[in-house]
């Protein structure tokens, strides 16, 4: 696998944020030097009954990926949440750096920042069967295929002062939970270099339950490295300062 450092980072969001939640945190990317793509997954804030799940999310990350491709630029992938099962589904080796021309573009290596990490023929749901539901969400039901957090508050921002958390849940959208339920098949994680940053305060995928699946990646085959940071599940809004910097290390090595 190729060394090449990325000039593109290429964010995946979660399914109750949309790009717009990470622009801040874009901006601080911007100005250390980096190309910023961040494109909104189609299941997230959908038409309802919704029309998107996850191969429509997954078009959009190869979309953007492609994009940056034909940029020439080499990609750092971060994935949040939702967003790990998206990007994992994407990122396939036709879009590895090693795979092209020279190694010069394209995908080097992968980040999963308090996601969840599906292995191939399992799904979200089959990750909670086995582990239990380790989550303070409370999922409210549309009745038309989309679910929301009712509690946003208190199960994604728990570390960001109460008024400013009220303010960040008002832009909390519907999520298809078809998307979150499809089945898995890919696995970059075992071919590309992968950190997983665990959030030790996080309630909406809880630390054990991070800590499990990255055992099981490890137990499959990944070579998968972590950090910690000391917040909920939104350090890119909680610890933007901290979360960059890990970012740059991990683009810098």
């Amino acid at each position: 696998m190729t060394h090449q450092k990325p000039t593109a980072i290429l964010i995946v969001h979660g399914g109750y944020f949309l790009p717009p939640a990470w622009a801040d945190f874009n901006a601080r990317l911007s100005g250390a030097g980096f190309a910023v793509s961040c494109p909104r997954l189609p299941s997230c804030k959908d038409a309802r009954p919704p029309t998107a799940a996850l191969t429509e999310d997954v078009a959009a990350v190869r979309g953007a990926a492609q994009e940056l491709l034909s940029a020439d630029h080499t990609i750092l992938v971060l994935a949040h949440s939702y967003g790990g099962m998206v990007a994992c589904e994407a990122i396939t080796q036709d879009l590895y750096a090693s795979e092209n021309t020279n190694a010069t573009k394209g995908v080097v290596s992968l980040i999963l920042l308090s996601a969840w990490l599906v292995q191939p023929g399992d799904s979200l749901p089959g990750v909670i069967e086995k582990y239990g539901f380790q989550c303070d969400v409370d999922l409210g039901n549309n009745g038309d295929g989309t679910v929301f957090a009712k509690n946003a508050p208190a199960s994604f921002y728990n570390d960001i002062e109460p008024a400013r958390a009220e303010e960040l849940a008002k832009e909390n959208v519907t999520h298809n939970w078809a998307a979150a339920a499809g089945a898995v098949t890919n696995a970059p994680w075992k071919d590309l270099p992968t950190l997983y940053i665990h959030s030790t305060l996080d309630l909406a995928i809880k630390l054990p339950l991070q800590k499990s699946m990255v055992q099981d990646a490890v137990n499959a085959g990944a070579k998968m490295t972590t950090e910690t940071v000391n917040s909920g599940h939104c350090p890119f809004l909680s610890q933007p300062e901290e979360l960059v910097r890990i970012v740059l290390k991990v683009a810098r090595e």
